[in-house]
């Protein structure tokens, strides 16, 4: 492990910066919390790469320090309730971490190429972003003493305290979050890219992602009330030992390449994720009737051309296909003439993997 601490020694800095960090789709997916922000089962996922959140983060030395940070946050130049209590919860726990924040003015303004709280990990993008940034300031208050890797870890670390999804959205193009004995550098703080501990097939580094907006609303319950619904889940027990299986699947297949393999674990974790929903206490629906259309047209599709297209949902109606790049324009053909009719005004995002986040000083 490594001191994610920065011991505030007084020094005051002017800048600002912008960071950029990608949206990810979980395979095995992590749902449900314990402690702060830490999952109950480990996740994998793909990093995006036209799917995300573009932060401008300002800060301005605060002659007075707060007891609380002083944050402003913008979405697209306009202050949002909802948003800003996210955030603000957000710097009050990184505060122990990254301490200088109490001693800056803080102003924020991101914004997303894609629907936000629509079931398209809008959250994990954003907080990542604003993470990255922070750690590019943070850097500049240490006059550049921090190394790459460490900004990394702790943007992750950071990130997560935001969003536990987060803290996949800074590297790329797979990650891994959560403590698994299957991956010996895994924890649950921070992301980790695949390739940590495993050689990742060639064919998942240019993976496509493309997502069909179905429902571009906001949902009617966040993912956050969702994690809380699997604390007296009854099948909790099952599913923590569901994703232990298919960890070790996915683990094969992404350093094999074997897409026979790849595809019903992908699957079995979208329907799943959607089926605890349905069956937790506290029961919901967030499937949309051309949600349910497009699997079963994909599902069709892959029958005839033994292409291998598939399927993934998050925490929304929205579908995400995921298939080899060397298909992409077949796919995007069956997409046109097939598909587009089930989304909203025919919005699809075609996307792709990605490397991670990224950040850079914005010149006086």
């Amino acid at each position: 492990m490594i001191d994610l601490v920065y011991n505030y020694n007084g020094a005051k800095v002017a800048v600002s910066v912008e960071a950029k960090a990608p949206s990810n789709l979980a395979l095995v997916k992590y749902w449900g919390k314990k402690g702060v922000q830490q999952p109950i089962n480990p996740s994998i996922s793909i990093t995006l790469d036209k799917s995300y959140t573009k932060t401008v983060i300002s800060v301005s030395p605060y002659n007075n320090p707060a007891k609380t940070p002083a944050v402003e946050f913008l979405y697209d130049g306009q202050k949002r309730k909802a948003f800003e209590t996210k955030v603000d919860t957000f710097f009050n726990r990184i505060v122990p971490y990254s301490p200088w924040v109490l001693h800056h003015n803080i102003v924020i303004n991101s914004v997303n190429t894609f629907p936000h709280s629509s079931g398209i990990a809008s959250s994990a993008s954003s907080m990542a972003s604003i993470a990255m940034g922070l750690m590019l300031i943070e850097s500049e208050l240490l006059g550049g003493n921090k190394d790459y890797e460490y900004r990394i870890r702790k943007a992750s670390f950071l990130a997560r305290l935001g969003s536990g999804s987060a803290a996949r959205s800074v590297q790329g193009p797979i990650v891994i979050w959560g403590k698994s004995k299957l991956f010996p550098s895994s924890n649950d703080l921070w992301g980790i890219p695949f390739e940590s501990d495993f050689d990742l097939h060639p064919v998942f580094k240019s993976f496509c992602d493309t997502v069909l907006i179905v429902d571009s609303k906001s949902k009617k319950k966040s993912s956050s009330k969702g994690h809380s619904q699997m604390e007296n889940h009854p099948f909790k027990k099952a599913r923590i030992s569901q994703t232990n299986n298919h960890l070790e699947a996915l683990k094969e297949s992404l350093v094999s390449g074997d897409l026979n393999g790849f595809i019903p674990v992908v699957e079995r974790e979208a329907l799943t994720l959607h089926a605890l929903m349905m069956s937790s206490n506290d029961y919901y629906l967030l499937l949309k009737p051309n949600t349910l259309e497009i699997i079963h047209q994909v599902w069709e599709y892959r029958e005839q051309t033994k292409i291998p297209l598939m399927f993934s949902l998050d925490a929304g109606a929205n579908i995400h296909l995921l298939y080899p790049h060397d298909h992409k324009a077949k796919i995007y053909e069956f997409i046109d003439h097939e598909l587009k009719r089930f989304c909203e005004s025919g919005k699809v995002i075609h996307d792709s993997t990605s490397t991670g986040a990224e950040a850079k000083i914005i010149p006086n």
